[in-house]
């Protein structure tokens, strides 16, 4: 039993470690353009595994205080979300290199207009399952958010924001589908679900190593 709780308290530390990393990797991507090419796609390539990770610990934490049927089928959303993200991001940039080579070896400037508008029609493909993903992350936090605004050692405050954000992300989403609201003049609300998630990740942190600082021995 001793081995098994320290395996989870484990857990649960890498995973509020992986979950802060993941966001700073998030955003690290989208606004910094100076990052060489190679180094970018595996830091995209990256933050869903650890997403995966900051899940678990975030579900072992939260179901030693209360086991519910919400964290488990959030849990799982997540965890089907962060796996499509990856799948968006390598779809996504295989489908943005393959352009590029095969526009460096048309001369022509019909033929250049003909991949151009190829590259268009394969590219929604990644949009659909961008708002995929959305569904289920948004879902997903939705639902763990309800369970940390239950929980004793975070608050309601914190918990319904998360909802209320992850909320209107989905609701957007569907509004303007298959259009992205920030395309549709509409705020992309991502960003601001990914400040709250950094957020949380903090305050999560503090809470696995404090615990075990004042735990009596």
């Amino acid at each position: 039993m001793a081995s098994e709780k320290h395996s989870i308290e484990q857990i649960e530390k890498v995973g509020a470690v992986s979950g802060i990393l993941s966001i700073i990797f998030y955003f690290s991507v989208a606004v910094m353009s100076f990052i060489p090419d190679r180094i970018a796609l595996l830091i995209a390539f990256t933050f869903p595994l650890l997403w995966i990770i900051s899940f678990m610990g975030i579900h072992h934490f939260l179901k030693k205080e209360r086991h519910t049927v919400t964290l488990e089928i959030g849990y799982v959303f997540a965890i089907i979300g962060s796996a499509l993200v990856l799948t968006l991001l390598v779809v996504q940039q295989a489908n943005f290199i393959w352009h590029e080579e095969a526009l460096a070896g048309v001369e022509s400037d019909a033929g250049r207009d003909l991949l151009k508008a190829a590259f268009r029609g394969a590219n929604r493909v990644q949009a659909g399952m961008d708002v995929a993903f959305d569904i289920f992350i948004t879902v997903g936090w939705f639902l763990i958010g309800l369970n940390i605004a239950k929980s004793s050692s975070f608050n309601r405050i914190l918990g319904w924001t998360g909802r209320l954000i992850a909320a209107g992300l989905l609701t957007l989403n569907m509004i303007t589908f298959p259009t992205a609201p920030a395309e549709a003049g509409l705020i992309d609300l991502g960003p601001f679900l990914g400040i709250w998630a950094l957020v949380f990740f903090t305050w999560f942190l503090v809470v696995v190593f404090r615990r075990k600082k004042f735990q009596p021995e």
